[in-house]
């Protein structure tokens, strides 16, 4: 158990909260932000916590203005101490949700035209197959106009009948997906689009890393 004056106080009671956001489902998004923000100002205490540790000597203090310049080149680190910032001396800040969802379009056209061959010779010139073809032109038309418009009432119901499907089974995989606290997102200052809890997870381990040091070089001073 860490001491009151340690850095890792702070760290642990983070943790906590982050672990606390975690378990919400994603219909909890006012607990998730007051969790989430929590985590976040008990994180970032830890710079408190290492500023006004008891003891500090010479080496600690040099050790400590090396360490708080490589946090602030930190993006992450950075980012989280201007966020804590503002929680704690003007406003909150906000998570957002982002719901990523498939979707599928379909799109269908036909075209039916016909064409009538004007021959310049005459009649009695023609070959048989010509005249044939030419006796049952008009009684064919009416034909393959009814076989179009049969083939394309055939092609709409088989769209409909899949559409029906489709959407039956949307729902379905609907109804059983549940909103999770990972659709919830801060601005990330990696530009890497991770969930806040993620993000958050992150930072603290990033601020434990400065912890577990200090408590190496300078046991007597942050234990």
């Amino acid at each position: 158990m860490p001491s009151l004056t340690s850095p890792r106080s702070p760290l642990t009671r983070a943790r906590f909260f982050l672990a606390r956001a975690e378990a919400l489902s994603g219909f909890e998004q006012e607990a998730f932000d007051n969790y989430v923000q929590a985590a976040m100002v008990f994180g970032q205490s830890v710079y408190e916590y290492l500023a006004s540790a008891p003891g500090a000597d010479e080496a600690y203090r040099d050790w400590l203005r090396a360490t708080g310049i490589a946090m602030e080149a930190d993006p992450v680190l950075a980012y989280f101490r201007r966020s804590r910032n503002l929680l704690v001396h003007r406003r909150h800040v906000p998570v957002q949700r982002r719901i990523f969802g498939t979707g599928s379009f379909t799109a269908h056209s036909s075209m039916y035209g016909e064409g009538r061959v004007t021959r310049s010779e005459p009649w009695y010139r023609r070959s048989v197959g010509i005249l044939w073809h030419n006796a049952i032109a008009p009684a064919m038309r009416p034909i393959r106009r009814l076989r179009y418009r049969l083939g394309e009432a055939v092609k709409r119901r088989r769209r409909a009948v899949w559409e029906t499907v489709e959407a039956r089974r949307t729902r379905w995989r609907n109804r059983k997906v549940v909103p999770t606290v990972r659709e919830f997102y801060l601005d990330d200052p990696d530009g890497l689009d991770r969930p806040a809890v993620d993000l958050v997870r992150t930072c603290l381990d990033r601020l434990e890393a400065v912890v577990v040091e200090a408590e190496a070089l300078f046991p007597t001073v942050v234990g």
